[in-house]
């Protein structure tokens, strides 16, 4: 990884970096649920193209570091309470 400062004073590695665009090329847009904000664990497997038991494997082993991140997990009662409340106005994107 390159350092900041010195990306700040090199002219030629600044514009040696802002060239390699080639991985933006790979980049895919994550699909939301219609509030822009959550998605399922499908959708986050179709966006890596795994299967789901695998994003639930890697959920398991860093449960801890998602969750300081932001992670929460829905299910029973708080799950149907948020399907209720923020996608009610989407009855299309509720299963």
């Amino acid at each position: 990884m390159i350092n900041e400062a010195v990306l700040l004073e090199s002219r030629s590695l600044r514009e040696g970096v802002a060239a390699r665009t080639e991985v933006l090329d790979e980049v895919k847009t994550l699909s939301l649920l219609p509030d822009g904000m959550h998605v399922t664990t499908a959708m986050v497997a179709a966006y890596f193209g795994v299967a789901e038991t695998v994003i639930n494997n890697l959920l398991s082993r860093h449960r801890e570091a998602l969750e300081i991140n932001g992670l929460r997990v829905l299910r029973g009662a708080e799950l149907q309470e948020f399907k209720e409340l923020t996608l009610s106005s989407y009855p299309e994107s509720c299963p």
